[in-house]
């Protein structure tokens, strides 16, 4: 019995060792396959590669597995309940230069049930390309993968066994999460090549909210002695728990819980396929890049390729008999169902515009509330191209219920250029405008559907004006606007300027401005439609030059404006987030003060913190009170963290952000400025606060507090309690 103890005993330990040998050796091989990542990562040892794709992406399985509000997700239920499938599929080349980064040629873009394919699709990182990445990215999520340089203390690797693959010996490497409630992680296998340490296979998994699995098949090349990527696959089941991923460019949930007494037989589960198959490697320069800054470009050709194109990229077992059939009669389909329509709205309601026919109704004239016009209620849009690609109409009318008065603009433009958005623009305006409300030319095509500041203005002038102005995308970086302007200005309040001893009341300003808005990092897409933003990069540089000019179509001063403005955010994997904004204003010569600089105050002229509740704006100090301060030179920096959503509940998912903002002005000649009173920002305006943002439908709640060195006696007087409001489209 002794003797069978002492067997048991060694055996078990010489188990222990051999696994202890087999961990020691695998994370030995790894730190090696770490150490050669450089050489063995092809956008580090080749100064430019290219390779033709084909790949496909098929949505499957039971419908009802689409679950949650929206209509793309009711379009695409629909769909599947008629047809079980959505499919799509595009052939490319993937070039990488190393001056002028990675990028994607779309020759041929299918699919079925649209005239055209739904170019948003395009923009979603469905599977990262690299595997020598820091980070593995699945639906636009970010995971730490396994040949992270983190990665040692992070995953469990062992030796498996070796095998053969392209003639050459690897080792199979099973890496686990050390840490396994760590959401990012994975676990899978890695074949790394004995002689240079590269991967020639990978497998990754996930199971829990998205049951995933993805693959990377490699040949080896003998003339760089690089494993190159030859395949890849992405298999997601979603079986009965909630997940949201991205399609369509909008979120698409999929998984259900199954309700009591729903039929135990049915099939909860959906699929989502994608199968990419890489061919004719090139590593020499004879390819000719295209359109430089961009990643992704679609050719105007690739949307137009025929079905005997597909056939030869398909494969004989690409679809059954049945699918096939299925995704054919997708036409029909999403026709009957006016998917395309419903897109087509959803894509302008991002920018602010509701289709009607060929007029494009511009949502931000509908109602809005001020001080000084009460409710302003209105109409407002422009023609689109159902009308005319090269010409369109747009204006609007607006009435004030407080003032009484009809405000409108008409505008028509001519397109110059499809491609660069190049349009030449004339138009006629009359309304009111805020005191001292500097804006840049390039952010009037950000859209934002509610603007929460306007609700508190209390001071404004009127103007009518005239002008012309020319908008191009220079590249696909820059966006830029010239301007050539005349407007008359008259009061609504006392205030004269008097810069000679002649006061103004009313003047005449024509103002000749150039404005741009650059964002070096941003990553972009180019389809016949022009180009989109697909990637949000940081910084965003924007910039605008002003020159008065006496004398011009009767106008009465002379004078320079100088603005530019700096936003950075860092973005981290688990939510949170850090933004910065730096915003500066210069000005010389003789300016009225309603064409000066103000710091976005946003605290009503109430007494009481009560009656000072309203709604905070994006980038407004809320402490500081309307006309408390004006500046002919203006420095605003602003800092917000964002700390990851507090998951409370499914629909209670409330985020903080702590904030600090600060401003530092002056103003030469202030007694130029009569029948006002206000102060200057020379010592320094400091504020912090924090919201708790989306509470309940968007709302949420602020509290901000003036310190420093326009401090006021009161406490209740540098105290701000606001609503917030975010809408997310």
């Amino acid at each position: 019995m002794k003797l069978v103890i002492g067997i048991f005993i060694l055996l078990s330990c010489t188990g222990m060792f051999a696994q202890q040998q087999s961990s020691r050796e695998a994370e030995i091989l790894i730190t090696k396959v770490l150490i050669s990542s450089k050489k063995n990562d092809p956008t580090h040892k080749l100064n430019f590669y290219k390779y033709d794709a084909y790949e496909n992406l098929k949505v499957s399985g039971d419908p009802e597995a689409l679950t949650g509000p929206g209509y793309k997700k009711t379009e695409l239920r629909k769909t599947l309940k008629k047809t079980g499938v959505f499919f799509a599929e595009k052939t490319s080349q993937h070039i990488y230069d190393d001056i002028e980064g990675y990028k994607e040629i779309i020759t041929g873009a299918n699919m079925p049930g649209f005239k055209k394919p739904v170019y948003p699709i395009y923009n979603i990182d469905f599977q990262s390309e690299n595997i020598y990445d820091n980070t593995y990215i699945i639906f636009d999520q970010e995971f730490i993968s396994p040949l992270n340089k983190k990665a040692p203390s992070l995953y469990d690797f062992k030796i498996d066994k070796d095998t053969i693959i392209n003639n050459r010996l690897v080792s199979k490497i099973i890496f686990t999460p050390r840490y396994k409630k760590e959401a990012q992680l994975f676990y899978g296998s890695l074949y790394i090549d004995h002689e240079t340490n590269g991967v020639a296979k990978a497998v990754f998994k996930k199971a829990g909210d998205l049951n995933i699995i993805a693959y990377h098949d490699f040949i080896y090349d003998t003339n760089t002695s690089l494993w190159l990527n030859s395949s890849r696959k992405l298999y997601v089941r979603k079986e009965k728990t909630r997940k949201e991923l991205e399609i369509l460019g909008a979120r698409l949930e999929v998984g259900i819980e199954k309700k009591v007494g729903d039929d135990q037989n049915a099939s909860e589960e959906l699929y989502l396929i994608i199968e990419a198959i890489n061919s004719n490697f090139k590593t020499n320069k004879e390819t000719n890049y295209g359109r430089k800054g961009l990643k992704i470009e679609v050719q105007d050709s690739a949307i137009t390729q025929k079905e005997q194109y597909w056939d030869k990229y398909r494969g004989d077992d690409a679809f059954s008999t049945t699918e096939l059939a299925e995704f054919m009669d997708l036409d029909s389909i999403v026709a009957a169902s006016k998917i395309t329509r419903k897109l087509e709205t959803l894509d302008k309601f991002k920018v602010g515009y509701f289709p009607v026919s060929f007029f494009d109704i511009d949502l931000k004239y509908l109602v809005k509330f001020n001080d000084y016009e009460a409710f302003r209620i209105g109409i407002g849009g422009q023609t689109n191209e159902k009308l005319s690609e090269k010409f369109r109409i747009n204006g609007y009318l607006a009435y004030g219920t407080k003032d009484a008065v009809f405000k409108h603009k008409i505008g028509i433009g001519y397109r110059i250029n499809k491609e660069k958005n190049t349009w030449l623009n004339i138009y006629k305006q009359d309304d009111i405008n805020e005191f001292a409300a500097e804006s840049f030319l390039t952010d009037a095509r950000v859209y934002s559907l509610f603007e929460p500041r306007l609700i508190n203005i209390p001071t404004f002038y009127l103007y009518k004006q005239y002008g012309m102005s020319l908008q191009q995308r220079l590249f696909p970086s820059v966006i830029s606007e010239v301007s050539l302007s005349r407007k008359r200005i008259t009061q609504t309040t006392n205030y004269q300027f008097n810069p000679t001893g002649d006061p103004f009341s009313e003047y005449i300003l024509s103002e000749l401005s150039l404005g741009a808005r650059w964002s070096p990092v941003s990553e972009f897409m180019r389809t016949p439609q022009g180009y989109q933003e697909i990637t949000k990069g940081y910084p965003i540089l924007s910039g605008q030059i002003t020159q008065g000019i006496k004398g011009l179509a009767g106008s009465d001063f002379n004078y320079l404006k100088v603005s530019g403005k700096a936003e950075y955010t860092i973005k981290r994997p688990n939510k949170t987030s850090t933004d910065f904004m730096l915003e500066g204003h210069y000005s010389a010569g003789k300016i009225p003060l309603t064409h000066l600089y103000h710091a976005y105050p946003n605290a009503p002229n109430k007494d009481e913190i009560l009656q000072r509740f309203s709604v905070a704006g994006r980038r407004s100090f809320e402490t500081m009170y309307f006309n408390e301060f004006f500046s002919d030179k203006l420095l605003i920096g602003q800092l917000k963290h964002r700390f990851a959503p507090f998951k409370i509940f499914s629909f209670l998912q409330p985020e903080l952000v702590l904030i600090s903002k600060a401003a530092w002005g002056d103003l030469d000649n202030e007694q130029r400025h009569e029948n006002i009173n206000f102060n200057t920002l020379e010592k320094g305006y400091l504020e912090s606060g924090f919201e708790l943002n989306k509470l309940i439908f968007g709302f949420g709640l602020s509290a901000s507090y003036r310190y420093g060195a326009y401090h006021l006696p009161d406490f209740a007087d540098n105290l701000a309690l606001k609503f917030t409001f975010y809408l997310e489209l």
